[in-house]
């Protein structure tokens, strides 16, 4: 028996409306297309909907777009409020990437129930996406004392500049890494006066595919 390596969907989204307003508001038609396979990649990647890391060089053919395309698609989306993301300024290097939730669709998901009643049949629904089990977590965010200090390791490191897209950035590095690794990271570029989010970002990615190379090899030694 051949197996095919597969990625699923939630088939909600196809009837949301995203597909037509990605196509009215991103140029060059990348915009569904790289919203899709950001989806694919985290529901193969996630129980539940959490950070992609994946570089624009790797992404972007995967949706038979440029770069480029990939990159003016995603920040689009993040204008649109669909997606948080952070894109460091080499193609090459990953990208922190992910969907938002509870996620607003141009048409509610009760009008997909209403228009399409033979598609959603099953008991109980899950809607990936439109369903939150905490609606107030993004704005309950600046009361959690973790990411609080986040922001302050932020403006005492890089810059006192804020916005709401500075803001999910140092979201998904809450969510994406380990604390303690944040902490030393923001106060090693302190040290060395490196002033750049970038760097933070870079350097986190760094040391946790190392750790994962470690593990790897140390897997694969051979116990006598």
């Amino acid at each position: 028996m051949k197996f095919e390596q597969k990625h699923w969907f939630p088939l909600w989204l196809e009837f949301s409306g995203l597909p037509r307003l990605l196509s009215e508001k991103v140029r060059g038609g990348a915009g569904w297309p790289v919203f899709k396979k950001i989806v694919e990649l985290d529901c193969a990647t996630n129980a539940e909907p959490d950070v992609v890391e994946i570089s624009l060089e790797e992404l972007a053919p995967r949706c038979g777009v440029t770069p480029e395309a990939a990159r003016k698609a995603i920040l689009a989306m993040r204008k649109l409020k669909l997606v948080a993301c952070f894109l460091p300024d080499s193609d090459e290097e990953p990208a922190l990437l992910k969907v938002r939730t509870p996620l607003a669709t141009p048409v509610p998901l009760e009008e997909i129930r209403a228009r399409h009643p033979t598609l959603f049949l099953e008991s109980p629904q899950r809607f990936r996406y439109a369903d939150d089990e905490n609606p107030a977590a993004e704005e309950d965010a600046a009361a959690d004392p973790v990411f609080q200090e986040i922001v302050d390791l932020y403006f005492n490191t890089v810059s006192l500049r804020m916005n709401a897209f500075i803001l999910d950035e140092l979201r998904l590095l809450r969510h994406r890494y380990p604390t303690d690794r944040v902490r030393k990271t923001f106060r090693r570029a302190q040290q060395n006066e490196i002033r750049s989010l970038h760097w933070i970002v870079r350097e986190l990615v760094r040391m946790e595919k190392k750790d994962g190379d470690a593990q790897a090899a140390g897997s694969g030694t051979e116990q006598f």
